[in-house]
């Protein structure tokens, strides 16, 4: 299983995909690479893991990641996950906390973004809108509260989200939007279970939709949900942040989109054009789940 996992990680997932499912993975990792450089945002997708055939029950079968904070390591986002958890009685409500924090930290520099990179602190202190870095933030706040929690990559989206285990399963959220589904019995879906059940999306009581962000049109994101994140077809890695890895990552600070470098430009360009072209095209995908081509 180790090895398969390998083969499904990283860079190595170019390798598990052709045609335009394989353009559209390797021009991201471009993109990402020269917008933030060799840092954390880039760094982490080293350890990303390609949803496949091969890496369904690993992912979804298995018992969770053991959280690895160290107590006393983070002492300010110890006193926040404190203060934000205060009046929380269950692991449930610490994440919907968690979720509406990060959904109004944007708030605090009015939707500017003006650095990459940067502390979970840091991101805290300015205000973090953007879905690569916040997804950190909440990883950083349920390891603090032990509750595993993993990031996902949707690569033609170019979108990040999590999913967080609670109530026996996985459940997803996207901090960013402040988005999550509920199924009948009351429990946070999972991203597979929304996949193959994407009616959901549009039949949640109202108190769900309440949380979303004012940041867009709630029926444009869930649009976007069923068209693009959550579509059977789409390219979906997940990963593992937590903050006993930080020796491992940069966090300096580069200068954001607002500053525009050519380069940046032009790789963000060849992504636009092979997102298009996968979305396109999805023959490489059956059933929902995404055909291995290695042996």
């Amino acid at each position: 299983m180790e090895n398969i996992i390998d083969l499904c990680m990283g860079m190595n997932i170019a390798d598990r995909l052709a045609g335009s499912a394989k353009n559209v993975f390797v021009s991201l990792m471009d993109y990402v690479h020269v917008a933030f450089g060799d840092n954390v945002d880039y760094e982490r997708l080293a350890d990303v893991i390609l949803y496949c055939p091969e890496t369904r029950d690993y992912l979804y079968n298995t018992p969770p990641h053991e959280t690895r904070y160290i107590n006393g390591s983070r002492p300010e986002l110890e006193k926040i996950v404190e203060e934000i958890t205060k009046n929380c009685s269950c692991d449930r409500e610490k994440v919907i906390a968690f979720m509406v924090f990060i959904r109004d930290l944007r708030k605090k520099s009015y939707g500017y973004d003006f650095f990459f990179g940067g502390t979970e602190e840091e991101l805290i202190k300015k205000g973090e809108r953007y879905c690569e870095r916040v997804v950190r933030i909440m990883s950083a706040f349920c390891e603090i509260s032990s509750i595993p929690c993993r990031t996902i990559l949707h690569v033609s989206g170019g979108h990040h989200t999590c999913e967080v285990y609670i109530d026996g399963k996985w459940g997803f959220i996207d901090p960013r939007f402040a988005l999550f589904y509920i199924s009948s019995d009351g429990n946070l879906m999972s991203l597979e279970e929304i996949v193959e059940n994407p009616d959901v999306i549009y039949k949640q009581p109202s108190w769900v939709y309440e949380y979303a962000s004012d940041e867009a049109d709630i029926e444009f994101m869930c649009n976007q949900n069923r068209d693009v994140y959550m579509r059977k077809s789409e390219i979906q890695c997940y990963g593992v942040y937590s903050l006993a890895d930080a020796y491992r990552y940069h966090f300096n600070w580069l200068p954001s989109a607002a500053f525009p470098i050519k380069e940046r430009d032009v790789v963000y360009e060849c992504f636009s054009k092979a997102r298009l072209a996968y979305i396109a095209d999805t023959e490489l995908y059956k059933d929902g789940v995404c055909i291995s081509y290695s042996e």
